[in-house]
């Protein structure tokens, strides 16, 4: 599966003009539109991530099966 790692830390700007870390340096982050204009702006790379850490996030978040009470 592929995922953008940020190289350096992406700010983004509040409302109430305050900036704050949107994508912090060395954390990956699901490959959208958004992240790949990092990659294309040179401050993210794009990696491939184990299907495997999909799988765990999966059993964190387990869907509902149907069943009612």
């Amino acid at each position: 599966m592929k995922a953008i790692r940020f190289l350096a830390d992406f700010y983004a700007v509040g409302g109430s003009g305050d900036s704050h870390v949107k994508y912090a340096k060395g954390q990956t982050y699901p490959a959208d539109e958004e992240t790949q204009r990092q990659v294309a702006a040179g401050i993210a790379e794009e990696v491939d991530v184990p299907d495997v850490v999909n799988a765990a996030a999966a059993a964190d978040h387990p869907t509902d099966t149907g069943t009612a009470a």
